[in-house]
């Protein structure tokens, strides 16, 4: 039977249109290509008896050719109906260190080895080895994989933590989660939690709800079987003065009379802790007045302490922005308490954010390393990542309300055609282009030019323009975005200005991200480009999170404006490498000048287009030097 993943990669061949290469089908699936051949041979094999093969075509790459429609399509139904009732036995490492996780935080007792290695169809042995993960991905827990002779394995350890694991690896997980409670009784949690917290005033998000209904579903689950939170006395104390404290009571009394769930009062403190670390909502019009009312004064100060230090060292223009002192003040609140009370939060967006927002990220990064040096608190990843929304959307409002370009739409293919045109471009660029006008094309003689920035026409222009052309189809394209997204960024040439020959090493033989960051620092030291602890500093960005923003890419650099010159230093290498959890080929360390002048987002927004372009980073992997690296760039920027 075929694994999900090489399941996936038929599906891959089946949707593609053109040969799919191996190096791609591997950047996909963060595997080798040597494991790409395997699963291609796999698939070839059980394709060859239902009506279909794999070809390989040479400097092309793979496609699926059907030659019996029919028995390939028996195929896929077999393939479907099998999985649809056994679920997908799990084959990749990475599926059965989560059914194993999944498999002990549920189990009441103790699991026998080999009652694991029967489940999941593998060896003894490979169990083994997939332990040694799920004890890796416990400790962050400070949780323990207990093994008793005889008796098997049992996750043990601080029941809290034991519950926040649970709602990390069980119920919050991509997979279809078991259900905790019957329906009609996790629907009655949620119209209680609604009821008592609108009529306290707390408004929670959608997303907040539904974490606190899971986590008080397990609290039922665990209540039931006798296995109850402890709080230290003090903090206990602390809790019951809150608020939500009062909130958690009428809350917990409602589920004992409609679930029959005794739960003490430590209990009522572990809802309560829950409550404090939900994120709320409150997105409304307000005046200057209302911030201090709304907002604790030492929350509004703490905010604004860590917007100081971000226009100290990024100089983002966004230190006043009323909006996201107040986004940043009500998200704080429940950040504490979530670190103070050890809770996890996980971000579903964080490898987007970190890939499309990365300035964003890096104004999130220096917060968490301040709240770090004021309060010694220590944020992870997903809370920097949160925080990085809110910049993200004050960077937004600074864009909307700056200069657009200007144009006009030339269409000869009428009014409808035209106007649809006009919408499709607004709903995409927004504010960011205002356009003026659509014209025929002869209308363009007596037509003010220097007005414009440019001219986007579905037709040639055989007369030569004072401005420049953008040619795009009628049914506008992914292409014609991309050319007239580039032509919103800024000159291409602009940009390249930061790369020199002496500071691009092409194809290098490395093996890890220290090797990569000792080779750049070293050829840069060299070359007086960097202070003495330069290095220290990239790989203090690093350590607080890795700057591999996936599509093979790494872009390591400082927190701070370090050197007296803004440049990028590119590193390709033969093969990947592992920087943080992604496979890295493609490395462009980038600095930026201590008085650096101009739009920093610009620089940014270039290099997260390299980052969303596989074809264009395969493309740079090939080149053998600098005048070839430079020329796939520009060819990319004016495509």
């Amino acid at each position: 039977m075929l694994s999900s993943r090489q399941l996936e990669l038929l599906r891959i061949l089946m949707q593609s249109e053109k040969e799919v290469t191996s190096h791609k089908l591997a950047n996909i699936f963060q595997i080798t290509s040597r494991t790409v051949r395997n699963d291609i041979k796999e698939i070839s094999e059980a394709l060859l008896k239902n009506g279909a093969k794999i070809v390989a075509l040479r400097g092309k790459g793979y496609q699926l050719e059907i030659l019996d429609y029919n028995s390939f399509r028996s195929f896929l139904q077999e393939i479907a109906l099998s999985y649809s009732k056994m679920e997908a036995v799990p084959t990749e490492p990475k599926e059965r260190v989560n059914y194993i996780i999944k498999r002990l935080l549920l189990s009441e007792g103790y699991i026998k080895l080999e009652t694991l290695a029967e489940e999941l169809f593998v060896s003894e042995s490979t169990i083994k080895n997939d332990l040694k993960e799920v004890r890796s991905i416990m400790s962050n827990y400070e949780l323990e994989l207990d093994k008793r002779p005889n008796y098997g394995l049992k996750i043990t350890g601080n029941e809290i933590k034991l519950r926040y694991c649970m709602a990390e690896h069980v119920f919050n997980s991509s997979h279809k989660a078991p259900s905790l409670l019957p329906d009609d009784e996790l629907e009655a949690i949620r119209s209680i939690i609604l009821k008592h917290t609108n009529a306290a005033g707390i408004q929670l998000s959608d997303i907040g709800v539904n974490n606190l209904v899971i986590h008080i579903a397990i609290a039922c689950k665990r209540v039931l079987s006798q296995n109850y939170v402890s709080i230290y006395e003090e903090d206990l104390h602390h809790i019951m003065n809150q608020k939500e404290y009062q909130v958690s009571e009428r809350i917990v009394n409602d589920i004992k009379c409609s679930l029959n769930v005794p739960f003490p009062d430590a209990e009522i403190a572990y809802i309560t802790i829950h409550l404090l670390g939900t994120k709320t909502i409150a997105y409304r019009s307000r005046e200057d007045a209302s911030l201090s009312a709304l907002i604790d004064h030492d929350i509004y100060s703490l905010t604004q302490k860590l917007l100081a230090e971000v226009e100290r060292y990024l100089n983002l223009g966004i230190q006043n922005d009323k909006e996201l002192i107040f986004g940043l003040s009500l998200h704080l609140k429940p950040a504490i308490n979530r670190h103070y009370y050890q809770m996890n939060i996980r971000n579903p967006l964080l490898a987007e954010i970190k890939q499309k927002y990365p300035i964003a990220f890096d104004a999130g990064v220096i917060m968490g390393k301040t709240l770090d040096n004021i309060l010694g608190i220590s944020i992870n990843e997903d809370e920097i990542g949160y925080l990085a929304l809110h910049v993200e959307a004050a960077l937004e409002r600074i864009r909307s309300k700056s200069g657009s370009k200007r144009c006009v739409i030339v269409c000869a293919t009428g009014v409808a055609s035209s106007q649809l045109l006009y919408y499709k471009l607004k709903a995409t660029f927004g504010s960011r282009l205002d356009i003026i006008d659509t014209l025929n094309a002869h209308d363009l003689q007596n037509y003010p030019l220097d007005t414009l920035d440019f001219v986007i026409s579905t037709i040639p222009i055989k007369t030569p323009l004072s401005i420049p052309v953008i040619d795009v189809n009628t049914i506008i394209t992914g292409q014609d975005i991309h050319r007239i997204e580039n032509m919103l960024i800024e000159d291409v040439d602009g940009i390249l200005q930061y790369i020199e020959p002496e500071w691009v090493f092409l194809k290098q033989e490395l093996k890890s991200k220290e090797e990569v960051i000792n080779f750049l620092t070293q050829k840069l030291e060299e070359l007086d480009m960097i202070p003495e602890n330069f290095k220290e500093a990239l790989l203090e960005r690093e350590n607080i999170s890795p700057t591999s923003f996936g599509n093979l890419v790494a872009i390591p650099h400082p927190m701070s404006r370090m050197t007296d010159k803004t440049f990028w230093s590119v590193c390709t290498l033969n093969k990947p490498i592992l920087w943080g959890e992604n496979r890295v080929q493609f490395v462009c360390l980038l600095s930026v000048q201590k008085e650096y002048k101009d739009d920093l987002q610009k620089m940014y927004r270039f290099l997260v287009k390299i980052v969303e372009d596989a074809t264009l980073v395969d493309q740079l992997l090939k080149v053998d030097n600098y005048s070839e690296f430079i020329q796939v760039l520009k060819t990319h920027g004016n495509n």
